[in-house]
């Protein structure tokens, strides 16, 4: 069966079927040619070739497109992170931590002074040590003194001959006793006269002391009740020169001397007792001896 002729079922240009009275394609926009009156119906005397057609995307440019799309999306997703300072879930890396701006600010500088307190002048620069001797008076009555021990404690006991017992003695709160060990020999042909243990003073600290009133001595005792004849806790000290043990200074087996007789032999050696403050230390503590009216020594414990 022929077609009327002026109908035509196919695109001649895409091969689509076409729309009964179509001037034009649905698919491609090719115009509609009229059939030749030869041909049958179902059949096209020059089918379309895909080859012929000028708007169909070959394969390979679509390949193509859909690489760079992907390569596109990756860099999107390693760079759009780290500008917007995050990285979304799955995808670790390192995010850059601003640095924050350190404001320096100029701090006053406070000089501080050190003082150095100055050391405290020797009031005795020139004092002998002990033992060391000092000569006194001249020709005749020439001799020489020295102070060569001390002797520093909390208390004492004195011993009473008339009952034979030894009494405590205990200085004021804050104090103790020092003991001063004072030696002179005349080494001239003539007496001298003794210097009282009172012209004998220690001085610490600024103060001067002198021996102590409380202090009992054999001139003391006028009801011969409270004779004092040594110190328990010194009793068995020997003299500078000579086995006999020391007293007080200015008595010799009990009775007060006015005088000191040439020789060794007739040397006078014994302690003055001090309540002094309980800081006194030696080496701050000097003992002045005023000989006579003019030699004068000052001896430093330490």
């Amino acid at each position: 069966m022929l077609f009327s002729g002026m109908e035509q079922d196919f695109c001649t240009n895409c091969g689509k079927k076409l729309t009964v009275g179509a001037q034009f394609c649905e698919y491609c926009g090719a115009p509609v040619e009229p059939a030749l009156p030869s041909q049958k119906r179902g059949s096209v005397a020059n089918p379309p070739s895909n080859a012929g057609g000028s708007r169909k995307i070959p394969l390979v440019m679509i390949a193509g497109i859909v690489i760079v799309l992907i390569l596109v999306a990756a860099a999107a997703l390693v760079l759009l992170p780290a500008l917007s300072g995050g990285f979304p879930p799955g995808i670790t890396g390192t995010t850059p931590v601003p640095t924050p701006v350190q404001t320096l600010v100029a701090q006053p500088v406070t000089l501080v002074e050190t003082i150095i307190p100055a050391p405290t002048p020797d009031p005795f620069p020139g004092a002998f040590r002990l033992g060391e001797k000092m000569p006194f008076g001249s020709e005749e009555v020439a001799s020489e003194g020295t102070v060569y021990r001390y002797w520093i404690n909390d208390t004492y006991q004195w011993h009473n001959d008339m009952d034979n017992k030894y009494y405590p003695q205990v200085p004021s709160a804050g104090n103790k006793y020092l003991f001063v060990f004072v030696y002179m020999e005349n080494v001239g042909s003539t007496r001298v006269w003794l210097p009282h243990a009172g012209t004998v003073s220690v001085y610490y600290d600024g103060t001067t002391y002198y021996q102590d009133p409380e202090h009992y001595k054999p001139d003391k005792a006028t009801d011969r009740d409270a004779t004092a004849i040594e110190v328990r806790e010194i009793q068995y000290f020997h003299k500078m020169n000579g086995d006999e043990y020391v007293e007080d200074f200015g008595f010799s087996h009990g009775a007060e001397l006015g005088y000191i007789y040439p020789g060794k032999s007739n040397a006078v050696d014994g302690y003055i007792i001090y309540e002094v403050p309980g800081s006194l230390t030696p080496e701050n503590t000097y003992v002045s001896i005023a000989f006579n009216g003019e030699d004068h020594g000052v001896w430093r414990l330490a």
